[in-house]
C-alpha cells in the first residue's frame, strides 16, 4: 500500500491537516490512526498517476485484511490447483495439463483486469485464486516438460535455461511495472505473455518419456522423437527403433502393454495406493514437500531482503533480479562439481550457518548502507536460492514417470504452505530477533539435511515406475554398506 509520503491532506480539511501537523512524513499511522479521514474529503492518493487495485478498491486502513487475505487466497488457489492439474497432467500428458492451465488462466486475467466500475471485489479475489492456480500449475508443468526432455547429461543446462527464463520473464514485469501505471493494464501483461506461451506450445510435441510410459504407446512414442531427431538435425532412423518394455528382475514386466483409456479414474487410484505400497515414493515426496516449504518460509519470511537495497520499490525489484540470477550462476557451478545430495546439503547447510552467525554482536559503520544482520540475510537468502534450485532439478529427477507431476504438485502444494506462513514470520521477529535467527537457521539445516535422505540423481536415467524408485534406494544402501 502506498501509505509512506504517497497521499495528502485537502486544504479545505481541518480534520487532516490537524492530524497530520507534527509529522513531517505521512504513513500509514498518520492516515489510519483517526477513523475520521475520508478519500476525497479529507485526502487524496498522490502516486504520480500510478493506480492499484487496493486503491480502487478501498482496501486500506480497517479494510486492508481483506488485501492481505487476497494475497493469501492466492496461494490457497494454487494449492487447490496443483492438487487437480498433477493428475491430469499424469494421466493425459504434459501439454493437455499445460494448454488447461494456460487457458483458465487468461479468462481468469481477462475477470482480473475488469474495471472497478463494472466489477466486483469478490469476483476479484476469486479471479485471483484462479490465476494462482493455474499459474502454479502451468509452472511446475514446464519445469516436468523441459527436464524430461533433455537428456540425461543435459539436464543441467536445461534447468539453467529454465531459471534464466525466469529471471528474464522477472525482469520483463519489472521493466513493464515501471512505464506501465495503470494497474488494469500491468495485469493484462501476464495474460499477454501466456497466450504467446499457448501458441508456441502448440509446435512442440508431448514429453516422450510420457508417450512410452504413462500412456504406454510406443507410436506416439516416435511421434515425439522424430520431432526431437528433427529439431536436432540428426539422422538416426525413428521407424526403426525397437523400443519394448524392459522386465524386471523376477521377469514380471515394469510397465503394462496396454491401457484401457476406459478406466483412467480406476488407474489413478491405483497410482495413489502406490504411494502407500511403496514407502520409499511416498518418504521422497514428504522429503520434498518440506523441503520446498522451508525454502518458501524463508523466501517470504526475510524482513530485509535483495529488494529492499533500495528505497524505490522497482531499483529494489531489479537488485532481487539481480540475486535471483547470481544464485542461478553458482547453482549452476555447483552442478558440475558438487553432487545433488551434497549441494543441496551444503547450499542449505550454508543459508543455517548464516543465520546463526547473524546473530554475533557485530556493528558496522553508521555510513554503510546495510548493516551486519542484513548482511547475513543477503548470504541467507541467495544460498536458500541455491539450495532450492537444487531441490527442484533433484525432485524432479528422482520422481518416476508416472508420478512425477503428483510428485511435483505436492512439493509445489508445500511452497505454498510455506509461503503463506512465511508472510506472517514477522510474528516471529515480534517476539524475538535472536529467536528468529535460531529458527531459520534450524529449518535450514533440517532441509539441507533431509536432502541426504534422498537418493543420488547425478548421472543416472530417472525412474520410470514407483518399482525403480525402491530399487534406487536399495542401490543407495547397498553402496553404503560397501563404503562403509
Amino acid at each position: 500500500m502506498p501509505y509512506k509520503g504517497q497521499w495528502r491532506c485537502l486544504s479545505s480539511s481541518v480534520t487532516c491537516l490537524t492530524q497530520t501537523l507534527n509529522n513531517t512524513v505521512l504513513t500509514r499511522d498518520t492516515l489510519c490512526g483517526n477513523a475520521s479521514l475520508k478519500l476525497g474529503t479529507d485526502f487524496v492518493w498522490d502516486t504520480d498517476g500510478r493506480t492499484s487495485y487496493a486503491i480502487e478498491y478501498g482496501l486500506y486502513c480497517e479494510r486492508e485484511w481483506i488485501y492481505t487475505m487476497t494475497n493469501s487466497l492466492y496461494f490457497v488457489g494454487a494449492m487447490i490447483g496443483l492438487s487437480i492439474g498433477g493428475p491430469i497432467m499424469d494421466i493425459y500428458g504434459r501439454k493437455p495439463g499445460l494448454y488447461l492451465s494456460i487457458l483458465v488462466t487468461m479468462l481468469a486475467v481477462v475477470v482480473e483486469v475488469l474495471p472497478t466500475s463494472i466489477s466486483y471485489l469478490p469476483v476479484f479475489i476469486l479471479a485471483r485464486m484462479v490465476i494462482g492456480a493455474g499459474g502454479h500449475v502451468y509452472f511446475s508443468g514446464i519445469q516436468i516438460y523441459v527436464l524430461e526432455s533433455f537428456p540425461t547429461k543435459l539436464r543441467p543446462w536445461g534447468t539453467l535455461f529454465s531459471a534464466f527464463s525466469w529471471n528474464f520473464g522477472y525482469l520483463l514485469l519489472v521493466l513493464f511495472g515501471y512505464y506501465i501505471k495503470t494497474w488494469n493494464i500491468f495485469a493484462a501483461v501476464p495474460g499477454l505473455m501466456l497466450f504467446v506461451s499457448l501458441i508456441l506450445l502448440r509446435f512442440f510435441p508431448e514429453s516422450p518419456k510420457h508417450e512410452f510410459i504413462n500412456a504406454r504407446s510406443l507410436e506416439r512414442t516416435k511421434t515425439s522423437l522424430r520431432w526431437f531427431a528433427k529439431f536436432n538435425r540428426s539422422s538416426f532412423d525413428i521407424d526403426n527403433l525397437v523400443l519394448e518394455y524392459e522386465e524386471g528382475e523376477s521377469g514380471e514386466e515394469k510397465i503394462p502393454k496396454e491401457i484401457d483409456s476406459d478406466n483412467l479414474g480406476i488407474n489413478f487410484v491405483e497410482s495413489l495406493k502406490e504411494f502407500i505400497e511403496y514407502g520409499e515414493m511416498g518418504k521422497q515426496t514428504v522429503i520434498l514437500a518440506y523441503q520446498w516449504c522451508i525454502s518458501s518460509f524463508l523466501y517470504y519470511g526475510f524482513t530485509f531482503s535483495w529488494s529492499r537495497l533500495s528505497d524505490n520499490l522497482y531499483i529494489g525489484y531489479l537488485y532481487a533480479a539481480i540475486g535471483d540470477t547470481l544464485a542461478v550462476v553458482i547453482k549452476f557451478g555447483i552442478m558440475f562439481v558438487v553432487r545433488r545430495r551434497r549441494s543441496v546439503f551444503g547450499s542449505y547447510g550454508a543459508a543455517g550457518a548464516a543465520f546463526f552467525i547473524a546473530i554475533a554482536p557485530i556493528t558496522f559503520p553508521t555510513s554503510w548502507p546495510i548493516n551486519w544482520e542484513q548482511l547475513l540475510c543477503l548470504v541467507g537468502s541467495l544460498c536458500v536460492s541455491i539450495g532450492w534450485g537444487m531441490v527442484l532439478l533433484h525432485g524432479i529427477e528422482a520422481a518416476p514417470t508416472t508420478h512425477r507431476a503428483k510428485i511435483s504438485g505436492c512439493a509445489s502444494f508445500g511452497a505454498r504452505i510455506g509461503a503463506i506462513c512465511g508472510t506472517q514470520a514477522s510474528w516471529i521477529l515480534h517476539w524475538s530477533k535472536t529467536g528468529t535467527f535460531v529458527i531459520f537457521g534450524m529449518l535450514s539445516l533440517t532441509a539441507g539435511s533431509l536432502g541426504l535422505r534422498m537418493p543420488e540423481t547425478e548421472g543416472i536415467i530417472p525412474p520410470a515406475t514407483a518399482a525403480d524408485v525402491r530399487r534406487n534406494y536399495e542401490k543407495k544402501e547397498v553402496n553404503a554398506k560397501t563404503s562403509a
